[in-house]
């Protein structure tokens, strides 16, 4: 049999596995749980207000909230990950066997996805007992939207695996590598309308992915006079895919090419030297 294939099915075993611990691990799943009652609240504080007439704010503020919670898993958690299993030898034994690092990059981006399904699918439960048909998602919409959760998680997989890469440890990750990502929201139109920022930061904000997964889910979510807070003026849901779909591609080629240099990297000696450090902190 295909050794690759092999590989991925183990890959695609050993991520439902993780998430499933994960669900039952008390510490992981209340992170979620504080996650999904924060936007709960938001919503519910913003329940009958409308940014126009017809539009609830709702609708503006969902795009943004689903953006934020792609890119916080797939990169912010994704990067704990890689961090904590470089820091306990996982990474350096999935490089011993032949396919170890496949079936090890299918598991990471299995586990994110399922990890996405939950998040993403309570939070439009939520969305939809709170605010309900006045949001005026159509079946196109749908489409939109799926396309740019599965494209934008191939995407920012390799965000996750470089900022994995960067920290030494988990604790890293936690504090500096919090601080990069609620930069990219901030310069990528989430908090608010890119068009109103500066310059500068609008040519930073159109280079990431995370502008354009952004860009197409308000198109999915808002009529379309408001595209007038978009750069351009416009909505521009092809060149939304092509920029994300790039990124994928290139997320997609270089995460299995940052797994392999980073684990060429690993040795035993300095495996036992950041366990002994870890053992010293705690």
């Amino acid at each position: 049999m295909n050794p690759n294939l092999n590989a991925v099915r183990a890959g695609l075993r050993r991520g439902l596995t993780e998430f499933w611990i994960s669900m039952r691990t008390p510490s992981e799943s209340s992170f979620m749980l504080i996650g999904i009652v924060a936007v709960a609240v938001v919503f519910w504080l913003q329940r009958g207000v409308e940014l126009m007439p017809g539009v609830p704010t709702a609708a503006f503020i969902v795009p943004s909230v689903l953006t934020i919670q792609l890119l916080f898993v797939a990169c912010y958690g994704l990067a704990t990950v890689v961090v904590t299993e470089r820091e306990d030898g996982t990474l350096i034994r999935a490089r011993t066997l032949p396919t170890g690092l496949r079936a090890y990059t299918t598991g990471l981006t299995t586990r994110t996805m399922a990890e996405l399904v939950v998040t993403v699918g309570l939070t439009l439960v939520i969305v939809a007992a709170l605010v309900g048909p006045e949001l005026g998602l159509d079946a196109a919409g749908i489409v939109v939207i799926a396309g740019m959760f599965v494209l934008g998680t191939i995407a920012l997989t390799t965000f996750g695996m470089v900022i994995g890469t960067m920290f030494r440890n988990p604790r890293s990750v936690g504090g500096w590598g919090f601080f990069v990502l609620a930069a990219f929201v901030f310069v990528s139109g989430l908090i608010q309308p890119l068009a109103s920022l500066p310059v500068w930061v609008q040519v930073i904000g159109v280079i990431t992915p995370i502008y354009w997964i952004g860009h197409g889910m308000r198109e999915a979510f808002l009529p379309p006079e408001l595209a007038m807070l978009e750069i351009g003026g416009e909505w521009q849901l092809w060149l939304a895919f092509a920029v994300v779909g790039a990124w994928a591609v290139v997320g997609a080629i270089l995460a299995p090419m940052l797994l392999r240099r980073v684990a060429r990297r690993e040795t035993a000696s300095a495996l036992g030297a950041r366990r002994e450090a870890a053992m010293q902190r705690a």
